[in-house]
């Protein structure tokens, strides 16, 4: 019996790997030769499944039988919107890896009958299939016995636990100093040094511990690099670029220098090897990103800080418990994406309940006429917010809405218009031809309750007087994890790619919101208040009163109260639960930049009555602004906060202490004090740096031009960085001189020469002012002498 924290899980030489974190600090590995990965097929005609397997067959010579460890049929539920079990042919796999090759294999057999064959579960990972059936998870505390090969899991931990204990883990960051030829790094520039920095985060220390391993010969460098990591034994290794960069890199001179066997920092006996796989780039939510091949350290947990957006937004607290959570690897849980994360968990409840996962989603979108059509695909609701600053405005919000309409509404693909309930009385508001299930409870509900629960149950905790700031933290970054699956969920739901999505879905949610909100909005002028502005899920409302000159502190004390018996009526009214944010001194709703008169539902900025801000759509909040723009911008919205409470405070503050603030930052750029990190534009490319024409005149081909020249070629998704140096004078900018472009990317830029174009970047620092000086009547303006307040 082993006793212990699951820490890892893959799949290695037709087996299952597991390795066990016990108390004591040791790691233990275990294996499991008896379970094997598992795909399904379906056909209308069972004889036609058993030539799958027939080596005889005339059809099958593709040699499936080789890759196949074991076959039965069973009874399953082949779509999520059957109500009925279906016979289907199960596949264990020899190699749990090759279910995909399997799955191509079987599909060449169809031999132009399209459909002949339905597969299912192909493109779940080995160690994920093995969570769900046995239903444990990642860093759950398990007692675990071996018999003949074969695991038995006993878990000690609960899913629903809200103070699990985390083992404390050796993490150390990796770090690759190169001789560089040029100013680009490249696979050919040699290996200088490797500094390995080791953190030690248990109760009795808490220092870094730096290993420089600088050796003169490169292989002594990579051998040198394999004693220290097995001696540290670290379980997480961080890195900077890891997966794109960084092993890509050491493998390429490992191999050169005939090192590939020294070059081992996995628990396992594995070498780095190259991966067959190149990096992604993918498009979601309106932009284009990219995903470079990952680098897994068999029984270590890599992670790449430039390549997993859990660990960026909610720190290790945060990946542990979307691990735990959704059934996923510590190593997948990083880089997934929150609806890769959000899939697994439907995964899990889909298996629970014995419903197969389909490789290719197949579900259609119900029939409508012109006329449904045109009522059904609305969206979500919006008041478009009065433009210009108001005074005494309140927000509401609905508490994570979407999902609880999911939840509380039983919205999901195999629910709407569902075939056994045709006479439900749960109808859609505004559709009533769409029915909903009255007999099951939906996977997409299933898999929200408990993520809904336990974030109420981190944000009850997070209020408790009693609680320590160290757990403080904790609780915060695992309800903010789960926050991103909340966030995630509804746009998810009517992805075409989701494996239990549909539009009809989709389209119940936004009917039920627009619903909700309308009821909102009908109470709210009920009780003599107006609203400013609504959007989705949250309202802006202001007391209707032509006069403002009461005690402005006696009358947010009734307008509190008011407000109070407001959010009680919404609640009751709606049945979903309401956020009182608090009252603004004032808010400023932004027209668009390209028409006066044109409101923009999701850019405003206010202070609220405790002086704190909150600011949506403007240049602080984008991640394209470079920082001194956004630090300049904050100030001057802090000092709006601290001292003006009322519109004529707000006017008179910005010739003084709002202008002394802009220059402050124009003499910092004037005399070239400004650190050059803090000056970088970023642009997330839509497609490939090549893809570009040429000669499209914009600042950031121009930067493109210069990395493509130093050999460089972006991805579709990728970054760049760049700093303007000359956007006016620039004579010929196909040059590749510094001198002669109005844009250099960051890694060309030679910081002693510290050339930046002052004029254009007051220019633009001008600009970002004016978002938040021009709502109140004043505008910076710039000329080439002088630089001057007007109104």
């Amino acid at each position: 019996m082993t006793a212990g924290w699951l820490f890892d899980a893959y799949s290695l030489d037709n087996k299952m790997i597991f390795w066990i974190k016990q108390e004591n600090g040791n790691i233990v590995r275990l294996e499991d030769s008896k379970w094997g990965h598992s795909i399904y097929v379906a056909s209308d005609d069972n004889s036609s499944l058993k030539l799958i397997v027939d080596d005889n067959s005339v059809w099958n010579d593709n040699n499936i039988s080789s890759l196949i460890r074991d076959c039965e049929f069973t009874s399953r539920y082949e779509k999520i919107t059957d109500v009925t079990k279906s016979d289907v042919l199960q596949l264990t796999l020899v190699n749990s890896t090759k279910a995909l090759t399997l799955a191509r294999r079987i599909g060449i057999l169809e031999s132009g009958s399209f459909g002949m064959y339905r597969i299912y579960n192909v493109d779940v990972l080995p160690a994920q299939s093995y969570f769900y059936e046995h239903d444990i998870f990642p860093l759950a505390f398990s007692e675990v016995s071996n018999n003949s090969s074969k695991l038995r899991w006993h878990n000690k931990d609960s899913i629903w636990s809200t103070n699990y204990k985390i083992p404390n883990f050796k993490t150390i960051h990796l770090t690759v100093n190169l001789r560089k030829e040029g100013k680009i790094e490249r696979y050919t520039d040699e290996i200088h040094s490797i500094t390995i920095k080791q953190h030690r985060g248990d109760n009795n220390s808490d220092e870094t511990i730096s290993i420089e391993c600088n050796d003169s010969s490169e292989y002594d460098i990579i051998k040198q690099l394999k004693e220290e990591v097995a001696n540290i034994d670290p379980d997480f290794v961080f890195t900077e670029d890891g997966d794109s960069f960084i092993f890509p890199y050491l493998i390429y001179r490992a191999e050169r220098n005939g090192a590939q066997e020294e070059l081992c920092l996995s628990r396992e006996p594995v070498p780095l090897k190259k991966s067959t796989k190149e990096g992604m780039s993918y498009f979601s939510y309106g932009r284009v990103y990219f995903r470079p091949t990952p680098t897994n350290l068999l029984g270590r947990i890599h992670i790449d800080k430039s390549n997993t957006f859990v660990y960026n937004e909610s720190g290790l607290q945060g990946l542990y418990e979307i691990a735990r959570l959704c059934r996923m690897p510590l190593h997948t849980a990083a880089r997934a994406s929150i609806g890769k994360c959000l899939s697994s968990l439907q995964f899990y409840y889909a298996t629970q309940k014995g419903i197969l996962i389909p490789w290719k989603p197949g579900i259609s979108e119900h029939f409508k006429t012109l006329g449904d059509l045109l009522i059904a695909d609305r969206g979500g609701f919006i008041f478009e917010p009065k433009i210009g600053v108001h005074e005494q405005v309140a927000e509401f919000d609905f508490v994570s809405l979407y999902p609880n309409i999911m939840l509380k509404k039983n919205i999901s693909a195999e629910t709407i218009n569902c075939d056994c309930c045709p006479d439900s009385k749960l109808r859609v508001s505004e559709l009533n031809y769409y029915n909903v299930c009255q007999k099951r409870i939906g996977i997409v509900p299933i898999s929200l309750k408990i993520v809904l629960e336990k974030r109420s149950l981190y944000k009850q905790l997070l209020k408790s007087e009693k609680i320590y700031l160290n757990s403080k933290t904790i609780y915060d970054s695992r309800q903010n994890a789960l926050k991103w699956i909340l966030v995630t969920s509804f746009g998810y739901l009517g992805f075409n790619n989701a494996k239990f999505g549909r539009i009809d879905a989709h389209i119940a949610v936004c009917a039920f919101d627009r619903q909700i909100l309308l009821q909102s909005a009908r109470l709210t002028e009920g009780y003599g208040f107006e609203v400013l502005h609504g959007i989705v899920d949250s309202m802006w409302i202001q007391k209707k009163e032509k006069k403002r000159d009461e005690n402005v502190s006696d009358k947010t004390v009734e307008n509190i109260q008011n407000y109070l018996k407001l959010k009680e009526a919404i609640q009751r009214e709606t049945g979903f639960k309401l956020s009182f944010e608090g009252i603004y001194k004032w808010i400023v709703f932004i027209h668009s930049k390209a028409n006066d008169i044109l409101p923009v539902p999701n850019r405003y900025f206010g202070a609220f009555s405790d002086g704190s801000l909150k600011i949506r759509g403007i240049e602080a909040r984008r991640h394209d602004t470079p920082l001194l723009f956004s630090r300049c911008q904050n100030e001057i919205l802090e000092v709006k906060a601290a001292n003006g409470n009322n519109i004529n405070e707000l006017k008179a503050l910005v010739p003084t202490k709002v202008n002394d603030i802009f220059q402050k930052y124009v003499t910092l750029l004037k005399e070239r004090r400004v650190p050059i990190e803090e000056l970088v534009f970023t642009k997330r490319l839509s497609k490939n740096s090549n893809e570009y024409y040429s000669n499209r005149d914009t600042m950031e081909n121009d930067a493109l031009c210069l990395l493509e020249g130093e050999g460089k070629s972006l991805k579709a998704g990728e970054i760049l960085r760049y700093i303007i140096t000359d956007y006016y004078h620039c004579n010929n900018r196909k040059t590749g001189t510094s001198r002669n472009n109005r844009a250099i990317p960051i890694e060309l830029f030679d910081d002693n020469i510290r050339t930046y174009d002052v004029k254009r970047y007051i220019e633009l620092l001008a600009k970002t002012c004016n978002s938040v000086t021009a709502p109140f009547g004043y505008t910076i303006t710039t000329g080439l002498e002088q630089i001057s307040l007007s109104v």
